[in-house]
């Protein structure tokens, strides 16, 4: 039997992936929107490609306590699938990788790292072994296999597990950094954020481009640290209004604990980014430019 090979010009869900991942960019650098014109033009309702991401999602959002559910829940997936017309997919697929191609340098543009590649990968090698019953019987069988970890509830106690952590790391910070970590990492893609100033941006620019290369970022960030300790010292050596000091203070202490290991973790951008909205609060009072 035939193998079934995994494609990535051929994944939709994966394509999509890094479509999100270049709208932020776009709206962090303040360049041409492409990716989400891209995303609108390919991905609206009606189309096969917007019908299939959607048994994409659901696959990857849906979770169930047994595997015989998740098992079922699979096979139910696998019968609304039949009814996407593949061959106008296909052609929706291809126009759609041509558009890409055209608009990036398509090799960057597919090295973007995207963290649930596996199961991304999983669901279209079965959504391809279901449409073609030749290909290979052991490659269906552990992308299924794959896909009902991942829905089951193993699965779902690890994600569990992570939420509770999650929850627990916040609940150690102060309110104000809570809300902008979640903010920042939660609700990235808003548009909202355009007003961040020209610090933040390259803080969150920085995040993004070099999310596999972490010695460029952590040099980055440890200039961008001792940059920011030097000027808020300045700021609190002038300052005369005491509760500003005093967040001037207990700000300078968070960031001169900060510790530069092998990674730089969410909370340390956070408390970065804490501090380059405090340096900008206390310049808007003064009437100085952020």
């Amino acid at each position: 039997m035939k193998k079934i090979k995994h494609s990535k010009f051929k994944n939709t869900g994966f394509l999509f992936e890094l479509l999100t991942r270049q709208v932020t960019l776009e709206i962090l650098n303040g360049s041409e929107e492409k990716s989400k014109t891209i995303i609108k033009e390919f991905y609206t309702k009606g189309t096969e490609l917007s019908k299939e991401l959607r048994l994409f999602n659901l696959l990857i959002n849906e979770k169930y306590n047994t595997e015989s559910k998740a098992e079922k829940f699979i096979d139910a997936i696998l019968e609304a699938h039949t009814n996407i017309n593949y061959t106008k997919l296909q052609k929706e697929k291809y126009n759609l990788v041509k558009s890409i191609k055209e608009n990036f340098e398509i090799n960057n543009f597919l090295a973007s790292p995207v963290t649930n590649y596996k199961i991304l990968a999983s669901i279209h090698k079965l959504f391809e072994g279901n449409k073609n019953d030749i290909l290979g019987v052991k490659d269906i069988f552990d992308s299924k296999l794959t896909i009902v970890e991942h829905i089951s509830s193993n699965s779902q106690s690890t994600l569990k597990e992570k939420e509770n952590k999650l929850v627990e790391d916040y609940r150690k910070q102060e309110k104000d950094l809570r809300l902008l970590t979640y903010k920042i990492l939660v609700e990235t893609f808003n548009k909202k954020y355009t007003n961040l100033n020209e610090s933040q941006k390259g803080l969150l620019r920085e995040y993004i481009n070099n999310v596999t290369n972490t010695s460029k970022f952590n040099e980055y960030f440890e200039s961008q640290l001792i940059e920011t300790i030097t000027s808020l010292h300045a700021m609190y050596k002038g300052m005369k209004d005491k509760i500003t000091k005093i967040k001037l203070r207990e700000t300078i202490n968070v960031l001169k604990k900060q510790k530069i290991g092998k990674k730089i973790t969410d909370d340390q951008v956070s408390a970065l980014m804490m501090s380059y909205e405090l340096v900008k609060e206390i310049k808007n009072v003064n009437g100085t430019k952020s």
